[in-house]
């Protein structure tokens, strides 16, 4: 793997809500990378949009470590966590949030598993496929459809 870089796509979902403002009671993991020819989702426990991108992301990396990846391109569709894995913080006070920073950290101690990385936001439309593997993972997508 070391010759090539290969590219990752991940993404989150969520499902239900658990009765406070901006959580939810579900969160599904997508991950696919085509040069591989491998797609999967899971469900993790998770309360935000946010954690859900960030947790993929993290699964993509593990995953890449696990398959001798050591040079790759993220490709995500939350610019927050995008901007976050390249190692801004948010400056204003309001928007600091602890569980971010440690996700944050945790994606900074993983880097240093490869020779190469780098994380690029993409539009929504592009990233339908580690869309699809979040929402299986949540049960949001009919198993009819896959026929």
């Amino acid at each position: 793997m070391e010759k090539k870089t290969i590219k990752i796509y991940t993404d989150g979902a969520t499902k239900g809500y658990n009765g406070k403002l901006g959580t939810v009671s579900r969160v599904g993991l997508g991950v696919y990378i085509p040069e591989l020819n491998f797609g999967d989702g899971k469900e993790v426990n998770g309360i935000s949009n946010n954690e859900a991108e960030f947790k993929a992301l993290i699964w993509g990396m593990e995953l890449a470590i696990v398959k001798g990846i050591k040079k790759t391109i993220f490709y995500l569709d939350s610019k927050i966590v995008v901007n976050r894995a390249n190692g801004r913080r948010p400056t204003k006070a309001k928007f600091k949030n602890e569980r971010m920073d440690a996700f944050q950290d945790e994606v900074f101690e993983l880097k240093k598993e490869f020779n190469f990385i780098e994380f690029y936001h993409i539009p929504r439309e592009q990233n339908e496929t580690a869309d699809y593997y979040s929402k299986l993972a949540l049960n949001k997508i009919d198993l009819k459809e896959l026929k």
